[in-house]
């Protein structure tokens, strides 16, 4: 092709044009990047992403939040809680971070009486939450007890040799593993007040009480308890029932009326042993039904000790939603005999084959129950188990008409780091920092002397 100048001419246009467009594609990238933020995490576990009810937590903050960090400006923490206010603020836009070194204005951190590098202070209009730790965990607990506003309070019914509340056996210095203190203090991170009460002694039960829990009580209930917490319930109070397969607690007058029955025996899972268990702890891995309890939840739970239920189908002429929340041991049975040999065997004339039903909820215009055929799932051996503290939570949740921030609990992050041995390590080091780019720079001056020579 013959250059000439209008050639030229034209070369020289086009690759104005093109360069015009390449950068204002790449002012409207940035322009986009800046306002619009989109993250994409790639990392086992999804590391670098906020957990469900995390999120569910600050979106409940449209008209606006406010992070204040009070973090040294050169502290080893001030990346690592930045980077976790950030992921907030991507999720909601009006969150608004402020970080305050206590070092340098010791005045302000004084005024809002902050002792511990890392607190945060949230604040949203009048209200305002104060954590010392920022983990999503803390940060997110603070946001649910920051929206609830005042507190919600929990009871669990006490005086018949129910779950110790403070993890101290009965009688006796030590720990109770089978004491509920873990569980106390999942609830207060919550954002609910935690209280025991005695049925007998009260007249009915307290005012502004959100859920009442009885939590496997080894002696019957009296008439009269019996006779004051359904009538709670029936009033619209929320309920949750935990009794183990040896609980004899006497709540046929509050189960009835809802088609729940109580089963004698204890749960027995074979399957449970392909997995290094017990046959005595069934473990669900599958949830049927949906209910907002249950929904989004993957991780099994385990049920040590387990008895069962029976639920009748709700009436016609009944507006009751009733929900067979828990089943398992599908190959396994309900065993009515004596299990102190450590053997059992299937009878089809006293056992009822698995499935076995362990946990229904019944929700009315009302009032809301959830009976579970175990209690100690929720015990300090076992609340941490796989996922039997989102279960736990989720019931509390749910009865306290928290349904939206029923989610999973913030994970943990796993550390993925690659450890080398030693001669793995160096020959790495030599392969990778001295031998290729040797060989690159190699490669590149004998190309640089063959064309030279030309």
């Amino acid at each position: 092709m013959k250059m000439d100048r209008s050639t030229r001419l034209n070369i020289r246009s086009q690759n104005f044009v093109m360069g015009l467009i390449l950068t204002i594609l790449l002012a409207l990238a940035a322009y986009a990047s800046h306002r619009y933020q989109i993250r994409w995490d790639w990392t086992k576990g999804g590391r670098h992403t906020l957990a469900e009810q995390s999120i569910k937590a600050v979106k409940t903050f449209p008209d606006g939040l406010t992070f204040t960090v009070y973090i040294q400006e050169k502290g080893d923490k001030r990346q690592q809680i930045q980077e976790l206010m950030d992921k907030y603020r991507v999720i909601n836009p009006n969150v608004t971070i402020r970080y305050v070194d206590p070092d340098l204005d010791p005045a302000a951190a004084r005024q809002a009486e902050v002792a511990v590098y890392g607190t945060v202070i949230m604040r949203a209009g009048e209200k305002s939450e104060k954590i010392t730790e920022a983990t999503e965990e803390a940060v997110t607990n603070g946001l649910i007890r920051l929206s609830k506003g005042s507190a919600k309070t929990i009871r669990f019914v006490s005086g018949h040799g129910e779950h110790s509340m403070d993890g101290s056996p009965e009688g006796g210095p030590g720990t109770d593993r089978f004491g509920y203190s873990q569980a106390k203090s999942l609830l207060k991170g919550e954002g609910y007040q935690v209280e025991t009460f005695n049925l007998a002694e009260a007249e009915k039960v307290p005012d502004a009480t959100a859920v009442v829990i009885v939590a496997g009580p080894k002696k019957a209930l009296l008439p009269v308890e019996t006779q004051r917490l359904k009538s709670w319930l029936d009033a619209g109070g929320r309920l949750l029932i935990m009794v183990g397969p040896g609980d004899d607690v006497k709540l046929e007058s509050i189960l009835e009326p809802h088609g729940i029955t109580l089963l004698k025996g204890v749960t027995l899972d074979p399957a449970a042993q392909l997995v290094g268990g017990s046959p005595t702890t069934p473990l669900i891995s599958r949830y049927k039904n949906p209910h907002a309890i249950t929904k989004g939840m993957t991780a099994a739970t385990i049920f040590p000790d387990t008895g069962g239920l029976e639920m009748q189908a709700v009436p016609a002429e009944s507006k009751e939603k009733r929900v067979r929340l828990l089943e398992g041991a599908e190959r396994g049975w309900l065993e009515t005999g004596d299990l102190s040999s450590g053997q059992a065997e299937f009878n089809p004339d006293k056992d009822k084959k698995g499935p076995i039903l362990i946990g229904v909820a019944v929700e009315s215009e009302k009032q809301r129950l959830v009976v579970m055929a175990n209690s100690n799932f929720v015990a300090d051996a076992y609340v941490g188990a796989l996922g039997n503290t989102d279960l736990f939570l989720n019931i509390a949740r749910w009865l306290a008409e928290d349904e939206n921030f029923i989610a999973i609990k913030p994970k943990e992050i796993t550390d993925a780091g690659l450890n080398l041995p030693g001669a793995s390590a160096l020959m790495l080091f030599w392969g990778l920092v001295v031998i290729i780019p040797i060989l690159l720079l190699g490669i590149g001056a004998t190309i640089w002397y063959k064309r030279r020579r030309r």
